[in-house]
């Protein structure tokens, strides 16, 4: 069962990645043509001492913040901008503008944006980043999977869930609520996958630095199941957990679908006071399929607990 859920979370890397592989031949004649950006957002990059990284932070902002300068808007931290960047901003401006949310600042992280190189620059990254503990199986897997599908075999590392915390916690957050007018009691944090996995690391650790949490189909059984003892080592010493949660997973993932209702009942028998818990199993959706479909419903119900 754990080499199946490993195996899903992954090629959600995988099959990306190997898209992207596919169209480099008409990469150099499509960037010769005019290119299409997207509305109000600006690239940022921001060095990180603490993972001895640099990041590629997308940020777009609302359709109101250049008219006026008094506002300061909920941000929402957005993980894995290869596929969710362009979709959760369209859909913002969308619910923003039919009034089912207010307007957010996005602010996305990635590894940059041309060619197969920053494809397998952005799983290394994010199989780095987003995992608690480091996993032998996961980074062998992950090397001869790229191997496969023609990207250069690289050395994957797990792991580094503790020091990208510190990360967002200590060089992007103050970065942002610099730069931009952010209010600092309405941070959301989202991550699919992987990055929901490393979603329920940031909930149990430190859950305060975020008041909403988009966590869908994570993988909770990465190194034997080890995010329920970061759950049993936070209830034995707190006695309650202020956050809005969704989380979901699709119907087809069973063994996510089956681990996503045990972490439910778990914290639900808790009985935190402050604890707003929302879970969705969504019908007839896989992996790949279910992400659409989780962050349409995460952000409007999320936004609709304010």
């Amino acid at each position: 069962m754990i080499k199946r859920i490993i195996d899903q979370a992954l090629i959600f890397s995988i099959i990306l990645a190997a898209h992207h592989i596919g169209n480099a031949q008409i990469e150099k004649s499509a960037r010769e043509l005019p290119g299409v950006g997207l509305e109000r957002t600006e690239i940022r990059t921001i060095h990180s001492d603490i993972v001895g990284q640099d990041y590629e932070i997308l940020i777009s902002l609302p359709k109101s913040y250049s008219l006026q300068d008094t506002s300061y808007y909920p941000v929402i931290y957005l993980l894995d901008s290869y596929h969710s960047f362009s979709m959760v901003k369209g859909m913002t401006d969308v619910f923003a503008r039919d009034l089912i949310m207010p307007e957010v600042i996005i602010v996305s992280i990635g590894y940059g944006i041309y060619g197969p190189e920053a494809q397998s620059d952005w799983i290394v990254g994010r199989t780095r980043d987003f995992t608690p503990v480091s996993s032998k199986f996961a980074e062998e897997w992950v090397e001869k999977s790229m191997e496969e599908i023609g990207l250069p075999k690289v050395e994957i590392q797990t792991g580094g869930a503790p020091l990208f915390l510190n990360f967002i916690r200590t060089e992007l957050i103050p970065f942002v609520e610099t730069n931009y007018r952010i209010d600092e009691n309405r941070r959301t944090l989202s991550g699919y996958s992987f990055g929901g996995l490393f979603g329920l690391y940031v909930l149990f650790h430190d859950p305060t630095l975020f008041n909403k949490y988009f966590i869908g189909s994570p993988v909770i059984m990465y190194d034997k199941g080890i995010t329920y003892e970061y759950e049993i080592n936070y209830a034995d010493t707190n006695p309650d957990l202020k956050a809005a949660i969704f989380m979901s997973s699709g119907e087809k993932e069973e063994a996510f679908a089956e681990n996503v209702k045990k972490l439910t009942e778990i914290l639900r028998s808790r009985n935190y006071e402050k604890l707003r818990l929302n879970t969705v199993i969504f019908e007839g959706e896989g992996h790949i399929t279910c992400f659409p479909a989780a962050i349409s419903r995460g952000l409007t119900e999320l936004f609709a607990l304010e």
